[in-house]
């Protein structure tokens, strides 16, 4: 447990010196806030910068808090994502090719340490900015638009965080077994956004799927309760995590001692 706590810990200094556990909050922050914003000031932009004959009388309803913040997970589904894996893409990768992993496992280190302490240090970083934008993007909607109830919200950044924490859990895999920075990136984007399409195409034959969380986010956000299929995503999901993890260690394991 020691030897965990001294990984997290270096994890978490790197994370500071590299600027991620700033920059990374503040791109979820402006996400978060951008659209609320956006939404509230769309008919005076339109009107500014649309072009539009002179006369026209724009009449746009303006959005409820709940579909502001359903569109800010969708936000946080694309380039949200897309920031997360791009910022942990080398977690494993780049530390094999520079020669630190090696350094570390001279020691008498578990190979369960190391990848855990990786997924634990991403998975602190995740869940912060997802929390801070999320609280922004709410506090802006109530004071733009309208009030949404906190118990909505609390409920649906616990779902959707989930499904965060199973595209970070990926990342780390594919950075395990793989060398290229780039490669791992794409290779992550690529099962994410096809394990998304497909469920969405599919999402009958899918109510197991992982990416089935952003839906339920929604579901709770506008009706205040969770389907009847979240149970059994959420199990998959969680049954799903936990396989990667393990396997992410055995293959981290046999790299290392075979190298």
């Amino acid at each position: 447990m020691i030897q965990w706590i001294v990984l997290y810990r270096k994890e978490m200094t790197e994370m500071a010196r590299n600027y991620k556990i700033l920059w990374i909050p503040i791109v979820f922050i402006l996400l978060g806030v951008m659209q609320p914003v956006s939404s509230y000031y769309m008919p005076e932009i339109l009107d500014n910068f649309g072009g539009l004959p002179e006369g026209t009388i724009l009449d746009m309803p303006t959005p409820t808090g709940e579909e502001v913040l359903m569109q800010v997970i969708s936000n946080y589904g694309m380039l949200g994502v897309l920031i997360l894996v791009l910022s942990a893409m080398g977690v494993v990768s780049a530390e094999r090719q520079s020669g630190v992993a090696g350094m570390v496992m001279i020691k008498p280190v578990p190979y369960s340490s190391y990848i855990l302490s990786k997924w634990a240090g991403l998975l602190t970083i995740t869940l912060i900015s997802l929390f801070i934008g999320y609280v922004a993007s709410w506090y802006y909607t109530s004071l733009l638009i309208e009030t949404v109830a906190f118990e909505r919200i609390f409920q649906s950044v616990v779902i959707y965080s989930i499904w965060l924490v199973f595209v970070v859990t990926l990342t780390l895999f594919f950075s395990t077994i793989m060398k290229g920075n780039g490669s791992v990136a794409f290779v992550t984007i690529f099962v994410v956004f096809a394990i998304s399409t497909v469920t969405s195409i599919l999402g009958k034959y899918m109510t197991w799927s992982p990416a089935k969380m952003t839906e339920h986010t929604g579901q709770v956000l506008l009706s205040g309760e969770l389907d009847s299929s979240f149970l059994l995503a959420f199990i998959t999901t969680i049954a799903i995590i936990i396989v990667v993890l393990i396997s992410s260690i055995q293959i981290f394991k046999q790299k290392e001692l075979l190298e």
